[in-house]
């Protein structure tokens, strides 16, 4: 196009240097194109007050529309706080609302129980009253008297244990005041839901109606683009008339009428050609025209020893004395003194008193030694009964602590396998959530991109069939598209009439001007170039469109895969909030569990701790008896024997 410019501005030139000597020959001027001048004149003031009225309006629009967006962006970052703090709520809730469920469900157990009165001490072998007395610990709205009360008779410590009923009143008002409790979290709850709902439809209406807002000003912004485009170019088309008016009325005021007429046809037309040709340069090369091509892009322009033994000889009396002296010195048996002691004082008295006292206190002796060795037979029998019992028990503890001990272990390491589980299903909830949101936050980038681009490529078409247009306007006239007709004042009638009396209105003379030197002749040539400039444009315009269909596909491409994205995301979070619950539920139930478990142990272990006294008291007290057994059962079977031999010679003893 600046090459076909270039061209007729040339050739204009050469026809304007013989113009020029033409205009030496003729000359005047009648100055009847005056008022269309004024006209012409009058509409460049107009439409440059339009021009800047518009151009202002678009540049207030434009602040608008920033103001709209940043409207929709708080108002979603709102709706994302708001949603964010309502899903904490919720899990707050859905936490204490398990936590007191589990608690008001120990106290409906516990209550009934304790009202058909069952102690403390019974009541704590019950399953779950575990949770009851650690729950009466850690109550915070709770008098500290009636704790104390509940504790020492959960636990039948201290001077004074309370009666279950009272208790059961304490438990009955902790039962009551959960309950209101929970009562007042769910209504705080479907409260806070509530709210939340409102808060949510109130967003979202302003976000529609920012949308809504957003959408009519760019359209107006546009039309406002177009126009403006337009009103510049009527200025400028109005500035070239005003400039065509006064030179053609210069050149009327030659009185070379016929020539000159040609002449500003000539002139006329090369300068509407070069003007059209101009002017569409003008509409491509303006800064916003350069701006919009750059955002449009169109493919056509662009990733633990004890006995001894003694023997003598003697008279009966004195045999008697020394066997029974020789068991007291074996046996320390106070009985065996007493009677060894009773006979001295018969020798010595030389009474003639006979022995009997003696032989009654032997056979006295005999029995209590029997009675004494079945003593001991009971003692050891029992000791050895009481041994294999109590060896059998510790055994039964150890396999019973090392039972209890594994599950202990296999408890804990299901705690911390969950605890395992459950960090990961969290941080997987959280990285979900995450990628939900830069999902969100790429979609609306996406989304703005792309009303970006068929905004730009709406306007970049508009101006190349703009430019076409006027191209045609000269090049084609039939094929040109008038801009559309308004209805004219009275006034502006009564105006253009008047202009048109004016314009036609012409002096004539009847004196023939000599004859004029030579110049240009015969009609002005068109451009031959036009139509290859206009196909370029007509390509332009169909790249810019298949470029607008391939966004308009991938736009709703990219909606599907993103609210596809959002559901996918939305029943795994569910999905993984559920086993999250489960999880922790499961959790709970396994350390207390765990804490059973550990109590179980150490009853265990005091039970084995216990036995194994036991086993210390029954080595103290059996061992001596076991160990020597057959010693004593010999040594009080040769004692007995003495005391026998003893009064077999006493009962044969005689004095004179």
């Amino acid at each position: 196009m600046q090459n076909m410019q270039k061209e007729i501005e040339e050739q204009g030139a050469k026809e304007k240097e013989l113009f020029d000597k033409f205009m030496c020959y003729c000359s005047g001027n009648n100055g009847e194109l005056d008022k269309a001048a004024a006209d012409t004149r009058a509409q460049i003031e107009e439409l440059g007050s339009r021009l800047k009225a518009e151009s202002a309006e678009k540049d207030g629009i434009g602040q608008e529309l920033v103001d709209h967006k940043k409207d929709r962006e708080g108002a979603n970052a709102d709706l994302e706080e708001a949603t964010m703090l309502r899903g904490k709520e919720n899990g707050e809730f859905e936490e204490m609302a398990a936590d007191s469920a589990t608690n008001i469900k120990a106290m409906a157990g516990a209550i009934p129980a304790l009202e058909k009165g069952m102690g403390g001490a019974a009541f704590m072998q019950m399953p779950g009253s575990d949770h009851l007395h650690k729950l009466v610990q850690s109550y915070p709205n709770m008098d500290p008297m009636d704790r104390r009360n509940a504790l020492a008779f959960l636990e039948q410590s201290g001077d004074y244990v309370p009666a279950a009923g009272q208790i059961v009143g304490i438990l009955k008002a902790m039962k009551d005041e959960m309950e209101a409790s929970l009562k007042e979290a769910e209504a705080d709850e479907a409260k806070g839901a509530a709210g939340f709902a409102d808060l949510k439809a109130s967003k979202e209406k302003e976000v529609e109606m920012a949308t809504e807002a957003i959408e009519t000003k760019m359209s107006r912004a546009g039309e406002l683009a177009v126009s403006v485009v337009q009103t510049k170019d009527a200025l400028e088309d109005a500035t070239v008339e005003l400039a065509d008016t006064e030179k053609f009325a210069a050149q009327l005021k030659s009185q070379c009428a016929t020539k000159e007429g040609e002449w500003a046809e000539r002139s006329k037309l090369r300068n509407e050609e070069i003007s059209a040709i101009s002017e569409a340069i003008s509409i491509l090369n303006d800064d916003d025209a350069l701006d919009v091509f750059k955002k449009a892009l169109p493919s056509s322009l662009v990733q633990l020893g004890f006995l001894q033994r003694g023997d003598g000889k003697a008279s009966r009396a004195l045999k008697a004395q020394a066997i029974l002296s020789g068991v007291a010195a074996k046996f320390k048996d106070a009985p065996v003194r007493l009677a060894l002691y009773t006979l001295q004082l018969k020798l010595k008295s030389k009474s003639g008193g006979g022995f009997d006292e003696v032989v009654k206190m032997v056979d006295d002796m005999v029995v209590l030694l029997g009675k004494q060795q079945k003593e001991d037979d009971k003692q050891n029998t029992w000791c050895a009964g009481e041994f294999d019992k109590s060896a059998d028990e510790e055994a039964a503890t150890k396999s019973k602590l090392a039972s209890v001990e594994a599950a202990m272990d296999e408890q804990q390491d299901a705690i911390s396998t969950l605890m395992e589980e459950i960090s990961g299903l969290t941080a997987s909830i959280n990285e979900l959530d995450k990628s939900v949101a830069d999902a969100t936050e790429q979609r609306k980038e996406e989304h703005q991109e792309y009303v970006d681009t068929m905004q730009m490529n709406e306007a970049a078409m508009q101006l190349v069939e703009k430019a076409k247009n006027r191209m045609q306007k000269f090049y084609n006239p039939s094929l040109y598209k008038a801009a559309p007709k308004t209805e004219r004042t009275q006034e502006e009638k009564i105006i253009d009439a008047g202009s048109f009396a004016q314009v036609t209105v012409h002096d004539t003379s009847d004196v023939a001007p000599p004859p004029p030197p030579e110049t240009f002749s015969g009609p002005l040539a068109k451009n031959e170039k036009s139509s290859g400039v206009i196909g370029l444009m007509d390509n332009i315009v169909k790249d810019l469109g298949n470029d607008m269909k391939d966004a308009e596909y991938e736009e709703k491409t990219a909606q599907k895969d993103y609210a596809e994205l959002m559901a996918d995301s939305q029943e795994t979070r569910a999905q993984d909030t559920k086993s999250l619950t489960g999880k922790k539920t499961t959790k709970a139930e396994t350390e207390t569990r765990l804490m059973t478990t550990k109590e179980t142990r150490g009853a265990t272990s005091t039970d084995l701790k216990q036995t194994q006294t036991y086993i210390k008291d029954l080595h103290a007290s059996c061992d001596f008896i076991m160990q020597n057994y057959d010693l004593r059962k010999e040594a009080r079977a040769n004692e007995v024997e003495g005391l026998k031999n003893a009064k077999a010679v006493l009962a044969g003893a005689s004095f004179s």
